[in-house]
This record gives C-alpha cells, sequence and structure tokens, in this order.
C-alpha cells in the first residue's frame, strides 16, 4: 500500500540497543522468586513470521478487561511498522474508549461524519473492510474503528454468518497489508469469535494470579471451539505477561503459562506510567517515550514474533 498524505510521521527503530532482557528456551525449577528476573521464554519450538507475501493476522484476545490487550495491539503494530510491515489495527472492541481513541484515523477531506465507515458497517454490509480501513498520521499503519454500535451486532439475530465477515474481508483485502492485529473485547462472544476465525493466532495478554490464570483458560476453551468449527489452524502464539513485577505469584503463573502452551512466547511488560501518557498524546509510546522500559519490552516481543534474529 502507499503512504498516504496523511501520514506524516514515521515509526523508526528504537534508539541504542533496545534488545536488553535475556531469553530461554525453558525455565528450570525451582527458581526463588527473589532471584527471578523479567526474561522472555523462546521455545526451541517457535517460528517467527517473516515479512513476504502472505498476510498475517493477529487477534490479541482475553476474557478479563484492564490486562492491556489495546495497549498490546497498538505497541505491537508499531513495532512491526517500525520493521517495514504494512499494518492494519482493527478495533473489534465495543467500548468507547477503544483503539481509534489512541491512533485515530485521519479521514479524508470533506468526509462528513456520518459518511464515515467502520466496523460496524462491515459486519451490516453497507462497507467493505477496506473501505473501513484509514491511515492513521503514522507511516505504515492504518486503522478500522469499531464504531459506536458494533456491540449491537453480539445480539443482532438478522447477520447470518457473522462470525465469517473479518476473516472474508481481509481474504477480499486488495490494500497491500502485511499484518492484521485484532482487539478483541472482554468477552467471548460474537465478536471474538469472528476474531478468531480470521486469525491464523492469539496473543494473549494477563497479569499474574490466579483469576487471571483462570481467564486464560476460557480464552483457550473458545481458540478450541473455534479450531473445530471455524478456523483449525488457529493457534497460541504469545502471551504477555502485563505490570511485570518480581513476586511469587508472577513466577508462578508465568511458569505455569509456559507448562500449558509449550510451544508460544511468555514475554514480559513492565508496567509504565508513559504507556498512560502516549494513550493522551494520541501516539504509539515508543514514540512518546522511547526508552521506556515497557516500549522496548513490546519492542523486544515484536522482533521475537516478526523475525529480527536478535532474540538471542
Amino acid at each position: 500500500m502507499p503512504i498516504t498524505q496523511a501520514q506524516t510521521v514515521p515509526i523508526p527503530p528504537l534508539p541504542g540497543y533496545s534488545w536488553h532482557l535475556p531469553t530461554v528456551a525453558s525455565w528450570e525449577e525451582p527458581i526463588q522468586w527473589n532471584k527471578w528476573r523479567a526474561s522472555l521464554r523462546v521455545p526451541a519450538s517457535f517460528q517467527p513470521l517473516r515479512l513476504g507475501t502472505t498476510v498475517r493476522t493477529i487477534a490479541v484476545a482475553n476474557q478479563k478487561g484492564g490486562v492491556g490487550k489495546t495497549t498490546t495491539v497498538a505497541e505491537l503494530g508499531a513495532a512491526a511498522a517500525a520493521r517495514d510491515w504494512v499494518v492494519r489495527v482493527i478495533g473489534v472492541d465495543p467500548q468507547k474508549a477503544g483503539l481509534s481513541a489512541w491512533l485515530r484515523p485521519v479521514y479524508p477531506e470533506g468526509l462528513e461524519p456520518k459518511r464515515r465507515r467502520t466496523l460496524t458497517h462491515v459486519f451490516h454490509k453497507a462497507c467493505t473492510l477496506d473501505e473501513a480501513t484509514y491511515p492513521t498520521r503514522f507511516k505504515g499503519l492504518y486503522v478500522v474503528p469499531a464504531g459506536s454500535k458494533l456491540g449491537g451486532v453480539e445480539k443482532d439475530g438478522d447477520l447470518v454468518g457473522r462470525e465469517l465477515t473479518i476473516s472474508r474481508g481481509i481474504q477480499s483485502s486488495s490494500l497491500g497489508i502485511n499484518l492484521n492485529l485484532l482487539d478483541c473485547g472482554p468477552t467471548l462472544g460474537t465478536l471474538t469469535v469472528a476474531a478468531l476465525t480470521a486469525a491464523d493466532s492469539v496473543v494473549i495478554p494477563t497479569e499474574a494470579g490466579k483469576m487471571e490464570t483462570l481467564g486464560v483458560g476460557d480464552v483457550w476453551g473458545t481458540i478450541q471451539k473455534v479450531q473445530e468449527v471455524y478456523n483449525p489452524k488457529l493457534y497460541v502464539m504469545a502471551l504477555i505477561l502485563t505490570e511485570w513485577a518480581r513476586s511469587a505469584v508472577m513466577k508462578d503463573t508465568a511458569i505455569q503459562l509456559a507448562t500449558d502452551f509449550p510451544d508460544a512466547v511468555v514475554a514480559p511488560v513492565r508496567p509504565s506510567v508513559k504507556v498512560k501518557e502516549a494513550v493522551g498524546e494520541e501516539k504509539p509510546t515508543r514514540l512518546h517515550a522511547p526508552r521506556d522500559s515497557a516500549a522496548r519490552d513490546f519492542d523486544q516481543l515484536a522482533g521475537v514474533l516478526f523475525g529480527d534474529g536478535r532474540a538471542a
């Protein structure tokens, strides 16, 4: 896709050496929690994505709210764009404080608000996914707004084939997108099923704790159902431990996730006030605070997922 005139802000690589966290193939017990260190678990079986002719689609999902799904989509999207991927982020979360409030679409000059298209219009067959895709002001980064009435899709029984809507939109796209990132809402209803049906893989952000681990199990149950009915190739690519801290519960959660998902990356992202500041500035954290720990954690994870070859 050619860069449009609206995209005036480049997303460069992070300054300095951003590969600051160690990577391991496994965590060997016993480990005392006070000796626990932030590190990425990258199993030997893991195969990163590569920039090429194949369009990749990743759903970011967890039924629990407030665990960093939208942050993950925005930061991984920006990190991929910095690596020359052409990225489309898609708001599949009907909450108002969503993705397009952070990465705002740049609409064509003179386009009236009532004519602006969203994912809601795509579900109602009022436009194609490409027609609901708008540039942001950041080079290589595009957005599909969710729309204020997206939640109604869950209840509208007249929308036959809702689960296939996003998948069909991506398959028929002609915009030259390399990577689609789907920001799912905090439920496991029709919208999340539609996102999982369209995806090649899933990234699950979560916090530490027993309830959070149970939430990951609920997502996995939905993934298995989607595998059986719509998308047998779907797999869990990575799990992100947001709000990482050195604690016994964080260590236990990380090891449990690594055990439950032996072929997935398990990665830490440390807490940062700069992320919230970046939302207010309407820019990715890597542009707002390029030396921030969370920005660098997401960048290193992106390098692992998208095949930088610098993870070791």
